[in-house]
């Protein structure tokens, strides 16, 4: 190479080097980012090293380098490798530590979907040394540290309130009490998502939440859209935050109530009640109608928790009836299809939850407990398929019903419905029903069946065994009310009887 090439490498090179100097690394983002590559002395020693190789790949190469470790980022969690992955991440956030989605996606990841591939014993009890709480508490502590790096973001103070409070409730009817202690008895942790070297006390998971979405409402109160969209097109707005905000209030008051604190918990549900009412006046026109049955809801829970109290003392059938049709009352109420206790009230499978554990208890007889109860609404339909026979029966005397969910949809349907071919309507579908009983049961039945919306179908007595047809005018859910014919006494000794239905041929 000639002198005078040398020469004019030599300028480009110095050139290169001036606007890296003066130009990219003069942005603000990259003077952000520089910052950890500046405060070595600051680091614990084992962040040392990855800073100074995330710092090699600063400048032209950095495009290249951040594709390559995201690339190798996915093939580590196709593979399960979830340590090297943390590894990965935490390298990926020295060379993008403004990038929100590094820090929501690991943290997320690990107290989630990481923590729940442990299942061992020691894990499900949320043990200190357990795995699972290893991920669990890695993960919220690896978002907290994400809010320091992009302290703007409301989206990660969201993902910080949305894993403390899915992971203790994701679980239809249960807390995860164990895991709920775990995380006010972990003071460092505590500290950390406090925001403060010494705490009053320590918080519950819902309290934290709260906490932590009152601050990412205040960041969206400082941006001129009002919202922050994520790069994975998730918009926060600050009702999806009033919103997270009204179920963490609601669950609060459920782990109180479990807990036994019942003072705290009529406390807990008035509050909810307040933020309810709250949200209705401050998003008139535009919050869903489902808030103002949320709001008679919340606002019947106190009376609900006295009941059931009183009940529990003293053991007397008066009590816990009138706990139970309080309870009912609640959970059945609103226009909407399901429930609106998120199954802690009631639910099919858990017989503890306070619906179904008084009413079996005053529904018991001779030949033991009703095992569709408790189905004394639409909104607590028991759900059956075609060809199931459940035993029922109507318990205690006067004071039951039973409703039946099912699903009818044209023979050979995957469940999904067809649409009409040729603009032709949908043909009606023919139902039958099937009712038998015992020798010994001496109840004659009055049987209603509706459509989807609640309007009646048809009605029919059952005396002993019958079919009872009926023509479904369009695929979905159908209902059928069994309730007893006419008034009865003395109340027969068994009210047993067996239920079915089937699409005709």
């Amino acid at each position: 190479m000639t002198p005078l090439r040398w020469l004019v490498l030599g300028f480009l090179v110095a050139g290169l080097v001036v606007v890296q100097r003066c130009g990219l690394d003069a942005q603000p983002e990259t003077v952000e980012e520089l910052k950890p590559f500046r405060e070595v002395a600051h680091m614990k020693a084992s962040e040392v090293l990855p800073a100074y190789i995330a710092s090699l790949s600063l400048g032209a190469m950095r495009a290249i380098w951040v594709d390559i470790l995201w690339i190798q980022l996915k093939a580590v969690e196709d593979e399960r490798r979830w340590y090297e992955q943390r590894n990965i991440l935490h390298l990926i956030s020295m060379v993008q530590p403004r990038n929100p989605e590094v820090w929501a996606h690991l943290g997320w990841h690990s107290a989630y979907n990481v923590a729940n591939g442990f299942n061992d014993e020691k894990s499900r009890q949320w043990t200190e040394d357990s795995r699972a709480w290893e991920w669990v508490e890695f993960g919220l502590t690896w978002l907290r540290k994400g809010t320091t790096n992009v302290p703007d973001s409301a989206y990660l103070k969201y993902e910080i309130a949305r894993t403390l409070a899915h992971k203790p409730t994701w679980r239809d009817s249960r807390l995860e009490l164990a895991l709920l202690k775990r995380i006010e008895e972990d003071r460092e942790l505590q500290a950390l998502l406090q925001d403060r070297e010494k705490i009053e006390r320590p918080m519950s998971a819902f309290e934290l939440a709260v906490f932590w979405l009152e601050r990412a409402k205040a960041d969206l109160d400082r941006t001129s859209e009002g919202h922050q969209l994520t790069q994975v097109g998730l918009y926060i707005y600050p009702m999806t935050l009033d919103g997270a905000m009204r179920e963490c209030l609601y669950f609060q008051g459920i782990y109180d109530w479990q807990s036994g604190r019942l003072d705290e918990a009529k406390a807990a549900f008035r509050r909810t009640a307040e933020h309810t009412a709250g949200m209705l006046k401050r998003y008139e026109g535009t919050i869903s109608p489902l808030y103002k049955d949320w709001l008679a809801f919340y606002s019947g829970l106190p009376e609900a928790v006295d009941l059931d109290d009183r009940a529990r003392k003293s053991g007397l059938h008066a009590d816990e009836r009138a706990a139970f049709l309080k309870l009912l009352e609640l959970v059945s109420m609103g226009g909407g299809a399901g429930s609106l206790d998120d199954h802690f009230l009631w639910h099919p499978g858990n017989p503890e939850s306070p619906i179904n554990r008084l009413k079996r208890k005053a529904a018991r007889t001779s030949r033991g407990v009703d095992p569709t109860e408790c189905n004394d609404s639409f909104k607590l339909a028991t759900y059956i398929r075609a060809g199931d026979l459940p035993e029922a029966d109507l318990e205690p005397p006067g004071e039951d019903v039973d409703y039946f969910m099912l699903q009818v949809m044209p023979p050979g349907d995957d469940g999904h419905g067809h649409a009409p071919q040729d603009g032709q309507a949908h043909r009606p579908i023919k139902v039958r029903l099937g009712f038998s009983r015992p020798a010994t049961a001496g109840m004659d039945l009055n049987v209603t069946v509706y459509d989807s919306l609640q309007r009646e179908v048809t009605r029919a007595e059952v005396r002993g065994r019958r079919e009872i047809p009926f023509e479904a005018q369009e695929p979905g859910f159908y209902y059928v009310k069994v309730a007893p014919l006419g008034p009865l006494s003395p109340w027969p000794k068994d009210t047993t009887y067996y239920f079915s239905w089937r699409l005709e041929e």
